[in-house]
């Protein structure tokens, strides 16, 4: 039964890109029709919204208009504004992930992270050997909710995270029609050594080309960014694992620390540095400015390895994942009873 009032929407997905917002339309049970019963918005809030039915629960998909830790700070606001009765935030997509985040894991494209915590991994002190983070009790983030870490206790069980699993595997069946192009990709998923980096070895192609100074060994143009690993020729001998599609065992999820900030990490140096000091699986730009707005779990599909080597062709069948496993999760959410029931 479609709920009466905007307030009986108990959770709110947050989505950064279009591509994200697409992928978790395809994973609502039923979309409600806005030409039949509109819910309408807050005076101020400026969100666009798209809602439905995820299993028995009445959820609303918020479309941001940018992406950032303080564009997702400001929709997560105007969310609460208007929608009063959400108990609980997933910010779904996609995210660079860490390929060894502990000496018994592996992360592979495709692979689904779920948070237990963030960490804003750009907030902090700049100092002449290097930046600091801050991670006093004032300037980290809290621990999530009661009702969230209940959840995530029983997701971090053996027997459900089997079971999502398999879900998942069942809810990819709908987006793997090729004519919408989320279909698992043909290109290998391929990960160099950290210290190699993604730009051109041979010869400059523009004066502009930054790629060469020895000055600053770490530069790389913007050319060579917006070119493939096959057009730039990387060398082949500083990939350390390479994995085909016949290779692929289905989508494992991954539950820990994600790192947010608003820069994109594209060092896979930087990010080992970060991984070894943080212990974080996974790297994304939002999680932080929602996390202290609403109760919220980041759940993101693996695109790439937050290295310069990264490229578009894992985004969308990540996205997917990511989509599928937050119907899992939503699946498995039982809210708090509301005031006055």
């Amino acid at each position: 039964m479609r709920p009466h009032h905007r307030s009986d929407f108990t959770i709110a997905i947050i989505c950064a890109l279009t591509l994200e917002g697409d992928a978790v339309e395809l994973i609502f049970d039923e979309l409600y029709d806005e030409s039949i019963q509109g819910y309408g918005r807050q005076d101020g809030d400026t969100n666009a919204y798209v809602t439905g039915r995820i299993a028995q629960h009445h959820v609303v998909l918020c479309y941001m208009p940018s992406m950032g830790r303080s564009s997702a700070a400001s929709v997560a606001s105007s969310l609460r504004l208007s929608f009063t009765g959400v108990k609980l935030a997933l910010v779904v997509g996609i995210c660079g992930g860490a390929p060894f985040p502990s000496q018994n894991q592996e992360i592979f494209l495709g692979d689904v992270i779920i948070s237990d915590s963030v960490i804003q991994y750009d907030f902090g002190r700049q100092y002449p050997g290097g930046f600091q983070r801050k991670t006093g009790v004032k300037d980290t983030l809290g621990r999530p909710s009661q009702e969230i870490m209940s959840l995530l206790a029983k997701v971090k069980s053996r027997r459900v995270r089997l079971e999502m699993k398999n879900e998942v595997s069942d809810y990819l069946s709908v987006f793997r029609q090729p004519e919408l192009g989320w279909h698992h990709p043909t290109s290998e998923d391929t990960l160099h050594h950290a210290s190699f980096a993604h730009k051109h070895r041979i010869e400059k192609t523009s004066p502009d080309c930054t790629c060469f100074r020895e000055d600053r060994p770490d530069d790389i143009c913007k050319e060579a960014s917006e070119m493939t690993c096959v057009q730039l020729a990387c060398d082949e001998r500083h990939v350390i694992r390479r994995k085909s599609r016949a290779d692929s065992r289905g989508v494992s999820i991954h539950i820990g620390t994600i790192a947010s900030a608003d820069t994109v990490m594209k060092s896979g140096e930087d990010r080992d540095r970060l991984v070894h000091r943080e212990g974080v699986l996974g790297f994304e730009m939002e999680g932080a400015g929602v996390w202290d707005n609403i109760p919220c779990i980041v759940i993101k599909g693996v695109c790439d390895y937050a290295d310069s080597h990264k490229n578009k062709d894992w985004q969308y069948y990540a996205a997917a994942t990511g989509a599928c496993t937050a119907k899992s999760v939503i699946s498995r959410w039982a809210p708090p009873p509301r005031e006055g029931s």
